[in-house]
């Protein structure tokens, strides 16, 4: 869908606030290429990995201008930290929708929304529209916030987590799977029963609190039994992930 315009940020909020599931592409390489072929293929978001990948500052605003050159994809992307300062430059970049990796209580969720709250909105964010500088486009922006996700993956954060999904200003929870299975005393991948009742756990909090729940998973397979568990947020393919897959079986059909 080459030139097709993004949705405004409203509108990814409303149609995940009446439910709909959001299948999501998770980029760890900085190749603008993919980005564009994720967008274009149809995912609801796309989101750039500042913790675990090779992304860096200097890339968000390429990948980000790919991600919208092909489709109306939600431009999404996990902070390395939660840091004032980087959660507040992913905003300036006009990142719509940001993962706050490792949040273990009450204080470092409220932490994470005032990073993104002006101080009219009760927060302590600074104005920085980077993006909108650089398209000549600036506008009065402090009643617009990216979406905010806040990840469920160590065992304080479970321990709070319905208290942490009650923060006024979180959008979703993410859950980082494998992170949350060393923390039950599992191992990633595995079946495991404290692991099981752990996801429950979140996603019942999550639906209660009326926030979106979310979860990191490698392949269609996988997310496709999240959702029957009730998550609507999934990432359901990585872009090394995936490309390495499909070379594999190239290679081999060829060899075949």
């Amino acid at each position: 869908m080459p030139g097709h315009q993004a949705r405004p940020l409203d509108d990814h909020r409303a149609r995940l606030g009446a439910g709909e599931i959001y299948n999501g592409l998770w980029m760890m390489s900085t190749s603008p290429e993919l980005a564009k072929v994720g967008s274009a293929a149809g995912f609801d978001y796309v989101s750039l990995d500042l913790q675990h990948g090779l992304i860096r500052p200097t890339d968000v605003l390429r990948l980000t201008d790919a991600i919208r050159a092909s489709g109306p994809a939600l431009v999404t992307a996990r902070v390395a930290a939660n840091r004032f300062t980087e959660i507040g430059a992913l905003a300036d970049a006009g990142v719509e929708a940001i993962i706050v990796p490792l949040v273990s209580s009450v204080a470092e969720a409220e932490s994470a929304v005032q990073a993104l709250d002006y101080p009219s909105r009760g927060g302590d964010r600074s104005w920085g529209p980077t993006a909108e500088l650089i398209a000549g486009d600036v506008q009065d922006t402090r009643a617009a916030r990216p979406l905010l996700f806040v990840m469920i993956e160590n065992k304080d954060g479970l321990a709070a987590v319905e208290d942490i999904c009650a923060v006024p200003g979180i959008d979703g929870v993410y859950v980082g799977p494998s992170d949350l299975a060393f923390a039950v005393g599992a191992l990633p991948g595995q079946h495991n029963d404290a692991h099981a009742e752990a996801l429950v756990r979140i996603r019942t909090a999550a639906d209660e609190a009326g926030v979106v729940p979310g979860i990191h998973c490698g392949d269609g397979a996988e997310a496709k039994l999240r959702k029957e568990q009730g998550f609507r947020f999934i990432t359901s393919a990585g872009d090394i992930g995936a490309a390495g897959r499909a070379f594999r079986e190239d290679l081999e059909t060829a060899r075949s």
